[in-house]
C-alpha cells in the first residue's frame, strides 16, 4: 500500500509540474506573439556610407535590421561589389517603445527616422516584395550602369584583356556582346560586364 501510495504522489506530483510548465509556457508564447504583433518596420535615414556601420550596430542592440542590398559596378575599381539598394536608408522591425526609439536615435550614424510628424510604419507586404525581388535575382542588377549600346570599351580581364571595341548589346546576368576589331577582321563576343570597363577620353 506504501508502495502504491508513494508512486501515486510522485506521479500527481509529476503531472502537476507538467501542467504548471506548460501553463508557464503557453504564457511565454502568448506574449511573445502578442509582442511580435506589435511590431512594425520603420525606415531608418542615416549619414552617407553609413548604411551598413549602423545596420551592425543596431544588430548588437538586439535590433532586427533589413539593409537591401544590390551588386552593381563600381567603376572607379573596375569590380562588381555590393552597395545599398535604398542609399542612406534602412528598416527596423520593432516596437518603437521610447526606450527603443532613444536607442535607435542615439545609434552613431543614424540622422533620424522617415515619417512627417512622428516615424511612419511600413507595410510588411512592401519589405516581402523587396525581399523576394533581391533574392530571385541575387541582388544584381542588369547590365551596365555606365554603358549604353554604341559606346567605346576596354576590355580589363579574361583572354580578351587590352582589347578594344564596341559594345552591342547589353545581355541579362551582367552579359555583353562586344565588337572586337582581331587581326583585321571585326568579331562579336560575350563578356562578362566585370571584365569591360567605358574607355577613357585619353585612350580614344
Amino acid at each position: 500500500m506504501g508502495h502504491w501510495a508513494c508512486d501515486w504522489h510522485h506521479n500527481e506530483s509529476g503531472n502537476s509540474g507538467l501542467l504548471s510548465l506548460q501553463n508557464t509556457l503557453r504564457g511565454v508564447i502568448s506574449l511573445e506573439l502578442e509582442r511580435l504583433n506589435g511590431q512594425s518596420w520603420y525606415a531608418v535615414y542615416t549619414h552617407v556610407n553609413f548604411e551598413e556601420r549602423v545596420a551592425s550596430a543596431l544588430e548588437a542592440q538586439g535590433f532586427e535590421v533589413y539593409l537591401p542590398m544590390l551588386r552593381c559596378w563600381d567603376r572607379r575599381r573596375g569590380i562588381l561589389t555590393w552597395k545599398p539598394a535604398f542609399p542612406r536608408y534602412l528598416f527596423v522591425h520593432c516596437l518603437l517603445t521610447p526606450s527603443e526609439w532613444r536607442a535607435i536615435k542615439k545609434t552613431r550614424g543614424v540622422l533620424q527616422f522617415v515619417g512627417m510628424e512622428k516615424p511612419e510604419p511600413i507595410p510588411e507586404e512592401e519589405i516581402r516584395s523587396v525581399r523576394i525581388l533581391l533574392e530571385a535575382t541575387n541582388g544584381e542588377v542588369e547590365g551596365h550602369p555606365f554603358l549604353k549600346v554604341g559606346d567605346k570599351v576596354k576590355v580589363v580581364s579574361g583572354p580578351f584583356k587590352g582589347a578594344v571595341g564596341y559594345l552591342i548589346e547589353v545581355c541579362k546576368r551582367h552579359k555583353l556582346l562586344v565588337g572586337i576589331e582581331i587581326l583585321g577582321r571585326a568579331v562579336v563576343v560575350e563578356i562578362d560586364a566585370s571584365c569591360v570597363r567605358p574607355l577613357e577620353p585619353w585612350e580614344q
